[in-house]
């Protein structure tokens, strides 16, 4: 009992008050209609009605009692069996129920929300509340001390931060006249990471001049790095002079250093947030982009790349939400603490090659939300001058304009190296001497990568030497 995971304990008298469904025989007339009944029997001597009136009094405790206990120690438990999952991944959601207690229960109906976004193998499930959630309804029935599980398997076809919950529970005494409901504010979320696609061809320069590969044309010399030594020249720092080597060769002796590169890639993603004139807001075009800078994140970090990430755009961190009422209700530093979660969701990943560094880009990636969202220019610009020396740029948009080209021209005046990624229906508008602009697709595209990769288990087994990607 220890071991099971309470998510919630249900101890209505102390904690939930309890609803009434529906009517029923727990109106106090009936009560006294017993006591009617039972007087009536007793003063004409008619033990018809006496027993009449006991048996009526008993029904109606029954009904009561079996009302007011069926929702105590009851414990509820949700769980996946990943937390963290990968597009186009099944994952087994468990719904547990455990009566801790002597009382059975004929029936027990949970009523769980789930996200709209996620379908469940072999289920239709009617709408919830709101228009992004379904309700996914069980029905159990339980004897005293047991525990029942149901299984369903969820199909993550959609990135993002899914919220589960919250849960209702409903049930009834013995004879089904009276029924219990209450609602649990038990959240709780799946993380979904982008998909993921192969990329053909691709190829990047890169110019940075300290690192772990050797460079091909020696730019500047890593003191980190000895290659040998040399005899000394005029003009040679004391620094690079060899005293044991000298020592051997009777004569001053320089080190020669090795020149090194560090491959850098640096990710600026637009995450167009204002509406179209036609369209509106295009969640096929963002998902795409998403998924290309995933999929170019990926291929680079293989590489050996160090890989950063810039979006103009904030996480969704709904976890957090708890926390933020918890402060904003005893605090003096509001301000404060508004101005710390924002930070905290701002979208700002420097280069890194860490093997860590996989994870938080696609964790990033998976928790980017459509709205709130600032200028791309504005992002680049403040970006542009702490970029690492010689390093790559790869701006990925579905919306290019003359400042936008204007910033990226400076940046490659800058000495990097810059290449825009464009997502749409159409080819660029524009197109520049100096910058590549390779057009990725649009609407079609994601909706044959969702088509291709939302495909069971046993059909993409023999669909990944055809797999669909990027052709750059």
């Amino acid at each position: 009992m220890r071991s099971f995971r309470t998510l919630e304990t249900f101890n209505i008298r102390r904690r939930v008050p309890m609803k009434d469904l529906r009517g029923g025989p727990t109106d106090k007339r009936w009560y006294f209609l017993c006591g009617v009944l039972l007087l009536l029997g007793i003063i004409l001597h008619q033990p018809l009605l006496i027993v009449v009136g006991i048996l009526l009094l008993l029904i109606l405790l029954i009904i009561d009692v079996w009302a007011f206990y069926c929702l105590n120690d009851l414990y509820y438990r949700r769980s996946f069996s990943e937390q963290n999952v990968l597009f186009g991944e099944e994952v087994t959601l468990s719904l547990a129920i455990e009566n801790a207690k002597l009382l059975p229960l004929p029936w027990l109906e949970v009523e769980d929300t789930i996200p709209r976004a996620l379908t469940i193998k072999g289920q239709k499930l009617p709408g919830g509340r709101r228009k992004d959630m379904v309700a996914l309804e069980s029905l159990f029935s339980t004897r005293w001390y047991e525990r029942v599980t149901r299984r369903y398997t969820l199909q993550c076809n959609a990135r993002g931060v899914h919220t589960f919950g919250p849960t209702k529970l409903r049930s009834s005494d013995i004879f089904g006249f009276v029924s219990r409901e209450m609602e649990l504010s038990n959240r709780e979320y799946l993380l979904v990471y982008p998909l993921v696609a192969p990329l053909y061809s691709f190829g990047l320069p890169a110019r940075h001049p300290f690192g772990d590969r050797r460079a091909q044309q020696r730019l500047l010399e890593d003191p980190l790095r000895v290659a040998g030594v040399r005899d000394y020249s005029y003009g040679d720092s004391l620094r690079r002079v060899n005293w044991k080597a000298s020592a051997r060769a009777m004569q001053l002796q320089s080190k020669v250093y090795e020149s090194t590169t560090t491959h850098t890639l640096v990710l600026f993603l637009n995450i167009v947030s204002q509406l179209d004139i036609y369209y509106g807001i295009r969640p096929d075009l963002q998902e795409l982009s998403i998924c290309a800078t995933a999929s170019i994140a990926d291929w680079a970090l293989d590489e050996g790349y160090a890989v950063g990430l810039y979006t103009n755009t904030l996480m969704f961190l709904p976890e957090e939400g708890a926390e933020q009422h918890a402060g904003e209700s005893g605090g003096s530093n509001r301000p404060d603490a508004a101005t710390s979660r924002l930070d905290r969701r701002r979208i700002r990943l420097p280069a890194s090659s860490h093997r860590e560094q996989r994870r938080r880009i696609m964790e990033v990636l998976a928790r980017i939300q459509s709205f709130f969202g600032s200028s791309i220019e504005d992002v680049l610009q403040t970006e542009r001058t702490r970029l690492p020396t010689g390093s790559t740029v790869v701006l990925v948009t579905s919306m290019l304009s003359e400042q936008l080209i204007d910033i990226l021209s400076r940046i490659y005046q800058n000495g990097h190296s810059v290449t825009v990624l464009f997502v749409g229906d159409n080819p660029p508008p524009l197109k520049l001497a100096s910058i590549p602009i390779y057009h990725i697709g649009g609407e079609t595209t994601w909706q044959a990568f969702v088509e291709a990769y939302s495909k069971t288990t046993d059909e993409q087994a023999g669909m990944f030497q055809s797999s669909p990607g990027f052709h750059l």
